[in-house]
């Protein structure tokens, strides 16, 4: 299945202790929440490598 949107939220350790599993719950809820589950694809990722930036989401396209 295509999906318009992906978003990539990181499940590294730094950003697991930054409240990244509660980010990544909050974001699958609110994608039902707004009726796009199939357009939206939320995926937990491995690092990004910007852990001092905090919490990394990226939304693509």
């Amino acid at each position: 299945m295509a999906y318009n949107h992906y978003i990539l939220t990181c499940g590294g350790t730094g950003c697991e202790s930054n409240k990244g599993a509660e980010i990544y719950e909050r974001l699958i809820a609110e994608a039902r929440k707004q009726g796009v589950v199939g357009e939206v694809q939320i995926v937990k990722t491995g690092c990004f490598g910007f852990c001092e930036k905090g919490h990394i989401v990226n939304v693509l396209p």
